[in-house]
């Protein structure tokens, strides 16, 4: 039988702890092993896909037929259509000149009126008290000025005798003066009074239509106010309208005064009104780059009524026509637009281009293409630069057009 010895020794050895394996070698062998994979895929699945995506687009290429134009300019005759409404060639609110009340009423709104014809009488106590107060100075100035003049005269007599001192008739002829310039006042303020009673009497400036009425009978109105509180009526001339609108910088020349345009309203579908250019503003407008024009219409019959929407065409001649091309060749892509361009030997180049005007089906260019290059109608997304592609005729040498089946 085996005694066994307890040491030291053996008990340092059996209180460590049994071996435990390291918990951080697993996740780094999965994320090695990850990184790996990762590179693989990088380096083997992404060119075979980029290697596919170039065979399909090759193929599709080959699949697909482009038409193809030729570039030409277009029209020297072309159209601006511009925004504007129409307003009153005269418009003007009517104050009150006078304080008092509103008597009578003549017209109202729509009204249709001449130059001079009523439109409200004002009653005026006060003003025509001191008419009567200016009418009675008149006559005092004037009876002082009578009294003056008998007595500078008959002291001018008795100087002749040499009974009076020259000084006293020099006096006499002061007051005779004096009483003149009175009478002269009196009759400025009775003037200035009865000017004053006569706009009792409201009266169109012009002719045209009263559009507005603020006052009502009896009510206090007072003159001497410039305050949009204080209007009476507002007056449109309604027989001649104005538009203004702004020409845009690249069109400003072909704008002159004297020249017709027309005028078309949604409210009358297939009716053309004309306009006269009358005036411009003479120079651009440093913010918008315009040019404010207003135009001159008609309206006699009155068919048209001021704040209506209108679309104001002028026509212009081009001395050097932009390039036209459908809508549907251009390429709208982050680049900005392009123009899918064919060589002879049908290879593309993604030209970019500039717009000018778009007219719905068709797109005026300022710049990119040149007359006479053929470029693709149709295209598609898959256009590449350098892609040989399959039209649907021949490519011809530039500047020559292309025949369609």
């Amino acid at each position: 039988m085996q005694t066994t010895t307890d040491t030291p020794a053996s008990r340092a050895h059996d209180s460590e702890p049994p071996f435990q394996p390291r918990r951080w070698l697993a996740p780094t062998l999965l994320l090695g092993l990850t990184v790996v994979l990762a590179a693989l895929w990088l380096a083997g699945v992404l060119p075979r896909r980029a290697h596919v995506r170039h065979l399909e687009e090759a193929a599709v290429a080959q699949t697909t037929t482009y038409a193809v134009a030729v570039a030409t300019p277009g029209a020297a005759a072309a159209e601006l259509v511009l925004p504007s409404s129409v307003e009153a060639s005269q418009e003007t609110p009517i104050y009150p000149r006078v304080n008092g009340y509103v008597k009578r009423i003549i017209t109202d709104i729509g009204a249709r009126v001449k130059e001079g014809d009523l439109l409200a009488e004002i009653e005026t106590p006060e003003l025509d008290q001191q008419v009567s107060q200016a009418r009675a100075a008149l006559d005092q100035a004037q009876a002082n000025l009578t009294l003056a003049k008998i007595s500078y005269d008959r002291w001018h007599e008795l100087q002749k005798t040499r009974v009076v001192a020259a000084q006293e008739v020099d006096e006499r002829k002061g007051a005779f003066d004096a009483r003149k310039a009175d009478l002269a006042s009196a009759q400025a303020n009775v003037q200035r009074l009865e000017q004053m009673q006569r706009f009792q009497k409201i009266t169109a400036p012009f002719g045209g239509t009263v559009t507005k009425r603020f006052v009502e009978v009896g009510q206090l109105v007072t003159g001497d106010l410039n305050d949009t509180t204080r209007v009476l009526f507002q007056i449109q001339h309604t027989a001649s309208l104005r538009a203004f609108v702004n020409v845009p910088q690249s069109a400003f020349r072909a704008v002159a005064v004297g020249q017709t345009v027309g005028l078309n309203f949604r409210e009358l579908p297939g009716r053309t009104f004309p306009g006269t250019v009358v005036r411009t503003a003479g120079a651009l407008d440093g913010a918008t780059r315009t040019l404010r024009t207003e135009i001159q219409v008609p309206n006699e019959v009155g068919e048209l009524l001021p704040g209506l929407y209108a679309e104001v065409k002028f026509a212009l001649q081009r001395e050097k026509p932009p390039i036209a091309i459908p809508a549907r060749a251009l390429i709208l892509q982050t680049a900005g637009p392009q123009i899918a361009v064919v060589d002879a030997q049908k290879r593309v180049a993604l030209q970019s281009v500039t717009v000018v005007r778009d007219l719905g089906k068709t797109i005026e260019l300022g710049s990119g293409l040149e007359i006479g290059a053929t470029y693709i109608t149709n295209p598609t997304d898959t256009l590449r630069d350098g892609m040989t592609v399959q039209l649907e005729a021949p490519a011809l040498p530039v500047g020559q057009k292309v025949a369609s089946k």
